[in-house]
């Protein structure tokens, strides 16, 4: 079957992806990515300079099908309506929500910022990357000022700074729960889910506005 240029490169980049989930980016190959496209070496590198370019590229692939898919209720009129710390709520349950349905993401994460940092990838080859991650920063910003404005959000909040310090400790949570849960026995005495949701909690009560 003959393949157009843009297809055959999509068929790598998705092949890649589920080499990457199933053997881990490390323990994957170009020579893998070939086999599993089934194409030939050479026309991996013909579309592709390294590993990191198909890495890149299939990062984006994930966050593009598997983990907007939950950011999808949030163009509706039921999410729409709700006051901003509502929102801000619903936004936060999407890790929740990925936890349960998607924990693969939160591993894949880990490696590929792990793999980013040790090859000393350039910030300028990850900008598409970003732009899909700042889906999710564009809808809490706005929700928090739509908050400050119905005088349900503290007025004094510093909008990205929560953004970022709760997406970050909410993301590094559900990694250590995936990746490294269990190792010691006291590990086990409150539930990962309780866990995470009494973070949100806590996150939501430090910006409302009591």
């Amino acid at each position: 079957m003959n393949l157009s240029k843009e297809a055959k490169k999509e068929l790598i980049i998705s092949s890649a992806l589920e080499l990457f989930l199933q053997k881990g980016i490390n323990e994957t190959k170009i020579t893998d990515i070939a086999e599993k496209s089934g194409v030939g070496v050479a026309s991996v590198y013909r579309y592709f300079e390294n590993k990191t370019n198909i890495l890149i590229c299939a990062a984006t692939l994930f966050w593009q099908k598997e983990i907007n898919k939950y950011y999808e209720m949030y163009n509706r009129d039921e999410f729409k309506n709700l006051n901003g710390l509502e929102k801000i709520k619903s936004l936060l349950y999407s890790f929740l929500e990925i936890y349960n349905h998607e924990p693969q993401f939160f591993s894949f994460l880990e490696q590929f910022d792990n793999y980013i940092k040790t090859e000393h990838v350039s910030s300028n080859l990850l900008k598409n990357y970003e732009e899909n991650i700042l889906n999710l920063k564009d809808l809490i910003l706005v929700s928090i000022e739509q908050g400050k404005n119905e005088g349900l959000i503290r007025k004094d909040l510093n909008s990205s700074e929560f953004y970022i310090t709760v997406t970050h400790s909410l993301m590094s949570l559900c990694q250590k729960l995936i990746l490294r849960g269990d190792i010691l026995e006291s590990d086990n005495i409150i539930c990962a889910n309780a866990q995470i949701e009494l973070l949100i909690k806590m996150s939501l009560n430090y910006i409302s506005n009591k």
